[in-house]
């Protein structure tokens, strides 16, 4: 007999994996789709042929060389920072976390944006990217604990003050970049064409690890989601686990953060719109997070290269991250509201 409680208990096994089944399909679509799109639309015959040397070698070029490995990119990151908006809420038991909100991006960006200063290389700038996000997450807990541990509401209202403190070291930081600034807000936005040919296998192992790993997280996070006695009362040890789920989403965001720059709200948007549709168990709504983040990152960079053609005059492309933001700003906004009015209702 399941052991989860009563209330998670929303799908049959089978329905789970026809859903898990469905996602995975779409989202190899969606990148087929997104392997179609750029600055000129590529048809899904010239994309098939595109791997005949013999065809055209320049089309063959834009689509294996260069679409391929950001589409990659972006359904890592994207799976990585909505898995990341799941693991916050069900620890913090609140909907409004993720790690853009937390502070977490900006702490992971400051650490990656004194790595590149010290000119480390990529290993060195991924070690201070996740030591940035590491130290905002120990700082937020320590801002945010009282007498009765760390309560949601002043978690998160710390992260929005660390996340003040570290935008504004952001940008005293870009000031002394001088003739590179612009290149560095590019990045800061979100920039999914940093892409050397190791990222596809990397990324799309990050995709599949993450999935794997979601498979068997699903029944922890359903515990630390009904509040720390309930779960330690099934006897985990609360304060240990949380702190190792810390470091991991620190690790994860930094990596990501140290690729791309900071993407914001993929962790909002994506767990808020699944749980709707698959419910809160978290042994589906992980996976499916999972797959549902690599997808709606895939089609934000899509809409961002097909919109490129447009502000070419600006001399760049529009970064990913204000794509996301654009969404998941105003479902924040909603958000709030919706738990306001339910406060005062009850």
């Amino acid at each position: 007999m399941s052991t989860a409680p009563l209330r998670y208990r929303l799908m049959t096994q089978r329905l789970a994996w026809t859903v898990l089944a469905g996602l995975a399909i779409l989202t190899a679509l969606t990148a087929l789709a997104c392997l179609m799109v750029g600055t000129e639309l590529t048809s899904p015959a010239e994309l098939w042929h595109a791997l005949d040397d013999s065809f055209d070698p320049a089309l063959r070029t834009i689509i294996l060389d260069l679409r391929l490995p950001r589409i990659a990119l972006a359904a890592g990151v994207g799976a990585a920072l909505a898995s990341c908006g799941v693991l916050f809420q069900a620890m913090l038991r609140n909907p409004l976390a993720e790690p853009y909100i937390l502070g977490l991006s900006n702490g992971c960006a400051v650490g990656a944006i004194l790595g590149y200063f010290l000119g480390i290389g990529q290993l060195g700038v991924t070690l201070l990217s996740f030591g940035g996000g590491a130290l905002v997450i120990v700082t937020v807990l320590a801002i945010s604990r009282g007498s009765f541990g760390v309560r949601s509401e002043a978690m998160l209202l710390s992260g929005v003050m660390i996340d003040a403190v570290t935008a504004a070291m952001i940008f005293l930081m870009l000031h002394f970049l001088g003739d590179q600034v612009r290149s560095a807000v590019q990045w800061l936005l979100g920039d999914l064409s940093n892409t050397p040919s190791w990222i596809v296998p990397a990324s799309l192992s990050l995709l599949g690890g993450l999935f794997v790993a979601s498979l068997f997280s699903g029944r922890l996070l359903n515990a630390l989601a009904l509040g720390d006695d309930e779960a330690a009362s099934l006897g985990l040890d609360v304060d240990r686990v949380k702190t190792i789920l810390y470091l991991i989403a620190s690790f994860i965001v930094g990596v990501t953060v140290s690729f791309c720059g900071t993407i914001g709200f993929i962790g909002l948007v994506v767990p808020h719109i699944l749980r709707r549709i698959v419910g809160a168990d978290h042994r589906l709504l992980l996976p499916a997070s999972v797959l549902g983040g690599a997808i709606f990152l895939m089609l934000c960079d899509a809409l961002s290269r097909a919109a490129l053609p447009a502000i070419r005059s600006s001399g760049g492309e529009l970064p990913v991250g204000a794509i996301t933001a654009l969404v998941g700003a105003p479902l924040f906004i909603y958000l709030l509201r919706s738990r306001a009015r339910g406060s005062v209702a009850g």
